[in-house]
């Protein structure tokens, strides 16, 4: 995989804040959620790279929640074998849900308290202004060259992994609403959100509604699947099922797939301010 430099202007600015707040014998565990997908394991580990190059000064360990190595015990016991003292978590995770709020810290305090260290863990990435103009380009790329629909209506389908969190909902209408509000030339688009799993309504039930409830007014010609993830693994494979099976029971429909954030720059900028915005609170 290709690695991605960052943007020069923001990585020295986010540098020079960090080495100005950063407090002395402090590292960065950044915590990924863990694939056996080599592309998103791969993925994750060029964007925790990235962060590292921004803060060059700083130790940076890259820790998994569940399935492959290193795990966050690993990437604490490598902090502190570096002379750290505290620990400041990154999560890559888009929303907060069980894995930010219950997993992700027990899993910390295990870590920590093995080798009498500290730990605050930053907020996941949300509406991050990165994650939301990624995003924007994710969807202007999934267009490019594709033609004005002509005679009937398009309709939007947002995808999220899906949590048992009864905030999830909420939380993917918010980012809906963040990335495609601004834009006009989606303002003819009909809107549905689904999850792949643990959340309502299923990917399923949203195409089904969308092609053929009572609020489909006229033929829809174009639905544009945007699965908001992060990295390659399970669940887009899960979300390419779904699309195979839609483009089967409706040929006469356009299906037009935007593609995930992947390793962008914006994404390990994104992190490294979520870091900050964690020093700041504690200072």
């Amino acid at each position: 995989m290709n690695h991605q430099e960052p943007q020069p202007c923001q990585t020295n600015r986010q540098s020079e804040v960090c080495d100005r707040l950063m407090p002395p014998e402090t590292g960065i565990v950044v915590v990924g959620h863990g694939t056996a997908d080599p592309v998103g394991a791969a993925e994750t580990a060029d964007t925790v790279a990235q962060v590292a190059a921004i803060l060059p000064n700083v130790p940076v360990e890259l820790g998994y929640l569940e399935v492959i190595e290193p795990t966050i015990a690993m990437a604490v016991e490598r902090l502190a074998d570096r002379g750290c003292k505290k620990i400041i978590a990154i999560p890559i995770l888009l929303f907060a849900a069980g894995h930010a709020k219950q997993d992700i810290p027990q899993a910390l305090q295990d870590a920590v308290a093995r080798h009498g260290l500290t730990v605050q863990q930053a907020e996941p990435l949300g509406l991050h202004e990165q994650v939301i103009n990624l995003a924007r380009r994710r969807f202007w790329e999934a267009l490019k060259g594709r033609t004005p629909i002509q005679g009937g209506s398009e309709a939007m389908l947002v995808i999220g992994r899906g949590s048992s969190d009864p905030t999830a909902s909420q939380q993917l209408w918010g980012f809906v609403r963040s990335t495609y509000s601004p834009l006009a030339n989606v303002a003819k688009h009909r809107f549905a959100v689904s999850f792949v799993a643990a959340a309502k309504p299923s990917i399923d039930e949203a195409v089904t509604q969308l092609l053929q409830g009572d609020n489909s007014r006229q033929s829809v010609k174009r639905v544009v699947l945007h699965p908001h993830l992060l990295f390659h693994g399970h669940v887009e494979k899960q979300v390419d099922g779904h699309l195979e099976k839609a483009e089967i029971a409706y040929p006469s429909v356009e299906w037009v797939k935007v593609p995930r954030l992947g390793a962008a720059p914006e994404v390990a900028h994104a992190l490294v301010d979520r870091g900050l915005a964690c020093l700041q609170a504690r200072n």
